[in-house]
């Protein structure tokens, strides 16, 4: 995806099956993804055309994996969240929501607090983040929360916490004592995505973290348990349509969003390497 103006963007968090960005100053140029994208504007409202459609003017917009699309800020904030096809809430707001494009009736602050979100936007917390997207993604799929298998929490951590290059799934199955078959079919059924696709994202997010944190884009797929860099740079452009080289290069400098009064009135702050205000865009 490229944009036609420079975008400001927070980190990109990645958890499994979902990632979220927040996302402002930019008008992208017709694009798509695998994944389905979810746009929750958090000051005022953001355009979108669908397709060779007319341009909308949205507060929150809902589109498929794989429509092309084009966005506007518009001089606004989005919360932007990428969503696995396979996961249980992606399939349930798919039934809710038919058609490539959906405009939701979602309240913002009926679902979270303001505290919430202006907290999540000054301070790098990809838990307090994950708390918003997961109760977005809750009231989108109308479905309650249901009781997970403590054996299947438990394989969720271990590869949250894990080496990924050593997460496979025999290894896996013998920490909760089930056969490999009975752990990918009880997996599938308790959280709506494969036991293979969880570790790929598994691998994706620690793979970024370690280029964010200064390694090079070899040593982090290596580490991350790809079998080489290409391997790596072909599932990143799968999921985001961005190469490791590109998210490197386009993360270079540190943009600090922070909020003066409330969280719908944003005030972008961008420092140099000295600490020092070099520009600032309200």
């Amino acid at each position: 995806m490229k944009a036609t103006t420079s975008p400001f963007r927070s980190n990109f968090y990645l958890w499994n099956g979902v990632s979220a960005i927040f996302f402002s100053n930019c008008l992208t140029n017709v694009h798509s993804h695998n994944t389905m994208q979810i746009l929750v504007d958090i000051d005022a409202r953001f355009k979108c055309r669908v397709g060779d459609g007319p341009w909308l003017t949205c507060k929150n917009l809902i589109i498929r994996e794989n429509i092309p699309h084009q966005l506007d800020t518009n001089g606004s904030v989005q919360l932007i969240i990428y969503l696995d096809t396979e996961t249980t809430a992606a399939k349930a707001i798919k039934t809710r929501y038919p058609g490539d494009a959906a405009q939701p009736d979602l309240d913002l602050f009926s679902v979270i607090s303001p505290d919430q979100l202006q907290q999540s936007l000054l301070k790098p917390d990809p838990q307090s983040l994950l708390t918003i997207v997961s109760s977005i993604l809750r009231t989108l799929s109308g479905e309650p929360q249901k009781n997970t298998d403590p054996r299947i929490r438990q394989i969720e951590k271990a590869i949250e916490t894990g080496r990924p290059d050593e997460l496979n799934t025999a290894t896996l199955a013998a920490k909760v004592h089930l056969s490999e078959s009975r752990l990918r079919a009880l997996f599938k059924e308790q959280t709506g995505v494969s036991l293979h696709k969880y570790i790929l994202w598994g691998r994706i997010r620690y793979a970024i973290n370690r280029i964010m944190t200064g390694s090079p884009i070899n040593d982090a797929a290596w580490e991350a348990g790809f079998t080489d860099n290409s391997h790596f740079h072909k599932m990143l452009v799968t999921m985001f349509g961005i190469s490791p080289s590109q998210f490197l290069r386009d993360n270079k400098t540190m943009e600090i969003f922070t909020c003066d009064h409330s969280p719908l009135n944003f005030e972008t702050k961008v420092y140099d390497a000295n600490g020092q205000v070099e520009k600032i865009y309200k």
